[in-house]
């Protein structure tokens, strides 16, 4: 009887939608999130960033990580993005710009060289994650036949 009173309700289809959205979400909003700031502000999280990503290099494998992660949630969550590759990479590139907006913000600083070399390593993450995500699915259909 309860599951009648709900059903021409749109809470359960909205509260799905919400809960497979979310990881995404919850991951975007720390992409975007200048970590540079906190760290600066709470030192003890700035002295575990200094420790984790004490180069360019891991700095990059950082960028390029959290966009790996980032395409393979946005591919799981909208499978139809696996069809699209370009708009794909277009609506997640605007993430990573989006990110280097934030972060130039509260340096007030202007562009410079690593701005770039930071979205050429997320777009590497990008790439990476479809690439990932196709692979698998080629290996899918590879194995039914």
């Amino acid at each position: 009887m309860n599951e009648a009173l709900h059903r021409d309700q749109p809470w359960p289809r909205a509260r799905a939608a919400i809960v497979r959205l979310a990881p995404l979400l919850i991951l975007l909003a720390l992409v975007l999130f200048p970590l540079g700031w906190l760290g600066e502000v709470w030192r003890p999280f700035g002295d575990v960033i200094d420790r984790v990503f004490p180069t360019a290099r891991e700095h990059a494998f950082g960028h390029g990580s959290l966009f790996l992660l980032l395409g393979l949630l946005a591919l799981a969550v909208f499978p139809a993005l696996r069809r699209r590759p370009w708009r794909y990479a277009g609506v997640l590139f605007l993430a990573g710009v989006g990110q280097e907006a934030f972060q130039l913000l509260y340096k007030q600083r202007p562009l410079a060289f690593d701005d770039a070399r930071d979205l050429a390593t997320d777009l590497v993450g990008l790439l990476a994650a479809f690439v990932v995500v196709w692979a698998w699915g080629w290996a899918r259909r590879r194995g039914r036949a």
